[in-house]
């Protein structure tokens, strides 16, 4: 994200599971879809406020996907090869993780990028918890 908050190349993001560490947040103009592990507020109780905030500030539509069964590394090709330790690659198997990864990341890239009609939304919510944040007015 904060990439592509400093190049404006950059025209959609997806953010595998990751902490936005930008003291400040600003508003960008990329629509993002935030992949993340069903994190409690007892793991890290500023993850998600902290994402939430950063996403409300997107210019353009954007989506946070909270997987159930995810860990940190689902969203990589890391289950494929690791030992299946659920604390390390979550609970939902060798291929489930990136499936979920891969068809989310498609059904937004479809949607955002190449404009193929179509619900991005129904998509992202038959694999987990979704938050849809609209763009608000103003820079």
């Amino acid at each position: 994200m904060q990439a592509a908050r400093q190049d404006a190349r950059f025209d959609a993001v997806i953010d595998l599971d990751g902490f936005p560490n930008d003291p400040a947040p600003r508003r960008f103009p990329q629509p993002v879809l935030a992949l993340t592990q069903d994190v409690g507020r007892d793991i890290d109780p500023d993850y998600l406020p902290r994402l939430d905030q950063v996403l409300a500030l997107s210019g353009a539509t954007s989506y946070r996907l909270s997987v159930p069964g995810a860990a940190h590394l689902t969203f990589t090709d890391a289950p494929l090869y690791l030992p299946p330790v659920e604390s390390i690659v979550g609970s939902l198997g060798r291929t489930d993780g990136p499936r979920v990864t891969a068809a989310a990341s498609l059904a937004f890239l479809d949607t955002t990028l190449r404009g193929r009609p179509g619900d991005v939304s129904t998509v992202l919510e038959a694999h987990g918890d979704l938050s849809v944040y609209a763009p608000r007015g103003g820079t």
